[in-house]
């Protein structure tokens, strides 16, 4: 899986994770950079609670607005390796969404 970002927050009793997954990479086949449109799934909720799911199509530009946007409501961005101590059933949980049959392709 390549992360493009984990976020975690943590503040009072909410303890949620927000990630951001590359799917598939330049899908239009476009020649710059910029105009390229990637597929993403997003992937958001509570420790031990389902996880939701958004599969999305657009530019890099856009998903990094998204990170922006996440970062300043309070998601600390982590690694895989701290995600695992903090949320160490996400693969699994991971795999009870619709997005796993995609990650696997």
């Amino acid at each position: 899986m390549k992360y493009e970002f984990i976020g975690w927050c943590q503040e009072g009793t909410s303890d949620k994770i927000w990630t951001v997954i590359q799917l598939r990479s330049n899908i239009n086949e476009a020649k710059y950079y910029l105009e390229a449109i990637d597929q993403y799934a997003v992937v958001w909720g509570r420790r031990g609670r389902t996880l939701q799911t958004k599969v999305q199509e657009c530019r890099n530009s856009e998903i990094q607005s998204l990170i922006r946007s996440k970062t300043k409501k309070g998601y600390e961005e982590v690694d895989a390796e701290k995600l695992d101590s903090v949320y160490p059933e996400f693969e699994e949980d991971l795999q009870k969404t619709a997005v796993w049959a995609m990650l696997k392709a």
